[in-house]
């Protein structure tokens, strides 16, 4: 049976051609069969924890042995250095929540290439706001224009993002390396920041959360299982160490990532109730999704059928589909951050990486064997790379593995950037032909990233037997019923000790006031 191991490795990479300094983080997923080495050479090395032990790359992960497909590197000027932290254990295996390290002035400057005045945009961002939050759905029309092929939408496979304006390219705004644009602060910065807060009437305030056990852990805090005093509700509650965001210079990831969560409400994506912080953390409260990790699930399985895949397919479409309508890309889908509810259907959370976006990003982020390759090549990436992170996923729940895995980084970028995917005999057809439609490195004609957008994949082959609104209401029979025997239920996460809470650290007036706005 095929077992994963989840890594958190942070690491910074130099890049001596371009003359950047990024900071990224990866959430490495390793497999407990054994690989051959890999035959690239790099003796890269990393820094553990906060120790100062070098290790090498090879050492951290248990070795797969699947036939290591032979790639070219389009990196040949490239130096890295790398600085990882390990995340929570359970016995020997690590693993760990999610989170980006970046430089302040890691990323090139970003500008906005659209065509559109800034009246319509905001007209646009009106109108799109207003759909989100009556929860409509676009239809998917019949139509009898073949959009699947690849080769024969060249005329239709502009990428809408891409559009350049000289006048409006002039634009700029400098990516301040947190990877969030000034107005989408500065939109929340009239809103109360007390502990004391209302929400549909409600008062809330820490006081009426008991926290009940730890349920994840990550590098600068921690989610556990609350009980609402008030409601007698179960929920979750994510405690951030403001000294380790400050530290991790996170501020404006956290703060980008509580605004995204206040905006969105589909069924398949995780639900912000609260949020709020006091002299030491900050704190989010969400719905408690009790079912557990879609990895733990496949781990468990070694890999789905194409009927299983299809149902968490579709409903992560679903959620895409939604997320995009709204500017926001989420660029870090993986089964990881895929929760199952106690009646079956998904939850997508950690939005650490989510951005609201109007054209384009240079941000270095992301899971290595989940990351474009527009990504690896600093062209600049948009919505594209979100599915192509759906075709890595279904590969994956198909396969059991990802179909770019090395055991450095390095290693899994040249394979991504070759686009060189070995398949298995027996899968579906069908299934192969829609993954080969998401993994193709010219975003332009990516399926999902073309005219239709989302309808193209909602309209592919594998997905003909649905119907759409079934999906988004959750009408489908969900594969997986979790073992759950109450609201509050945690055995299907795993046990951490409650012991390695940390002491509170204060922080001076100053630095509290970085956020004002949370």
């Amino acid at each position: 049976m095929l077992k994963l191991k989840l890594r958190n490795i942070y690491f910074t990479v130099v890049n001596i051609s371009s003359n950047i300094q990024c900071s990224k983080k990866i959430n490495k997923t390793s497999m407990s069969k054994n690989f051959p080495p890999s035959k690239n050479g790099s003796s890269s090395k990393l820094i553990a924890g906060t120790e100062t032990h070098m290790i090498k790359l090879t050492a951290l992960h248990n070795k797969k042995q699947i036939p290591t497909t032979r790639t070219s590197t389009n990196n040949t000027n490239t130096e890295a250095t790398f600085t990882f932290k390990l995340g929570r254990t359970t016995g020997s295996d690590v693993s760990g929540d999610l989170s980006v390290n970046s430089s302040e002035s890691s990323d090139p400057v970003e500008s906005d290439y659209s065509e559109k005045s800034e009246d319509e945009k905001a007209q646009q961002v009106e109108n799109t706001h207003v759909s989100a939050n009556s929860h409509s759905i676009s239809s998917v029309t019949t139509t009898s224009m073949n959009n699947e092929t690849v080769d024969g939408e060249k005329d239709e496979s502009h990428d809408a993002d891409d559009i350049t304006n000289t006048e409006d390219s002039d634009r700029s705004e400098q990516d301040d390396g947190n990877d969030t644009d000034d107005e989408e602060t500065d939109n929340e910065s009239g809103e109360s920041s007390s502990n004391l807060t209302e929400k549909g009437g409600r008062k809330y305030h820490l006081d009426h959360f008991q926290i009940i056990k730890t349920v994840g852990t990550g590098t600068f805090g921690r989610v556990c299982l609350c009980r609402d005093k008030v409601s007698n509700k179960y929920c979750a509650m994510k405690i951030l160490a403001m000294t380790e965001v400050i530290r991790l210079k996170q501020i404006e990831h956290v703060k980008n990532e509580r605004n995204i969560l206040r905006e969105i409400r589909h069924p398949f994506t995780i639900s912000l109730e609260w949020s709020t912080k006091d002299e030491s953390n900050l704190y989010m409260i969400f719905d408690y999704v009790c079912g557990g990790e879609l990895f733990t699930y496949l781990r468990n399985a070694g890999k789905f059928s194409s009927q299983t895949s299809n149902f968490y397919a579709a409903e992560i479409v679903s959620a895409l589909d939604y997320l995009h309508s709204l500017q926001i890309i989420y660029r870090d889908l993986k089964p990881e951050n895929l929760l199952i509810n106690r009646d079956g259907h998904i939850k997508i959370t950690d939005f650490g990486f989510a951005k609201k976006l109007r054209d384009r990003t240079w941000t270095l982020c992301g899971t290595p064997e989940y990351i474009a390759p527009e990504i690896i090549q600093s062209k600049g990436h948009n919505k594209a790379v979100d599915w192509w992170a759906l075709g890595v996923l279904i590969y994956e729940m198909l396969v059991g593995y990802p179909p770019f895995y090395d055991e450095q980084p390095f290693g899994i970028y040249e394979k991504i950037l070759s686009g060189k995917i070995e398949w298995e005999r027996h899968m579906d057809p069908i299934a192969k032909d829609l993954i080969k439609k998401l993994l193709v490195n010219d975003r332009t004609k990516r399926l999902g990233n073309m005219k239709n957008g989302a309808d193209d994949v909602k309209r592919h082959r594998w997905f003909k037997n649905l119907n759409w609104n079934d999906v988004y209401n959750k009408k489908l029979m969900p594969p997986i019923l979790p073992d759950v025997h109450h609201d509050g239920d945690t055995t299907n996460f795993d046990d951490y000790s409650e012991m390695d809470w940390k002491p509170t650290i204060a922080i001076d007036q100053k630095d509290l006031k970085l956020f004002n706005d949370f």
